[in-house]
């Protein structure tokens, strides 16, 4: 898999990432800033599901978790679509919020 098409499918849920960390060249600096970046976002992503899941349960704030998660959730998806964007473009432009963030040495 070459190096566009890895930084791509990384950001393509968690069975993407794992996709492109195996088959990508995990040792290009493109390949390894996009893995970061979409680690990031599944990540983020994750976590706002299972916080949201608790929300769910409490009868009080059901609404409202489920307004603000899904706001979380919808500019989780607008960065991946951006980092999608910017993979294939060749471009290593940080995403906004978590850009700077490093998970991956």
């Amino acid at each position: 898999m070459n190096a566009r098409t890895a930084g791509i499918v990384s950001y393509i849920t968690w069975i993407g990432w794992i996709i492109a960390l195996i088959m990508g060249d995990s040792d290009d600096e493109f390949v390894k800033h996009h893995l970061n970046q979409a680690l990031i976002l599944n990540i983020c992503s994750t976590v706002c599901g299972a916080i949201s899941g608790i929300f769910a349960l409490i009868p009080i704030i059901k609404i409202l978790g489920a307004i603000v998660f899904g706001l979380i959730e919808l500019v989780i998806l607008f960065m991946a679509i951006a980092g999608i964007i910017s993979a294939a473009n060749n471009s290593t432009k940080p995403l906004p919020i978590v850009g700077d963030i490093k998970l991956m040495k």
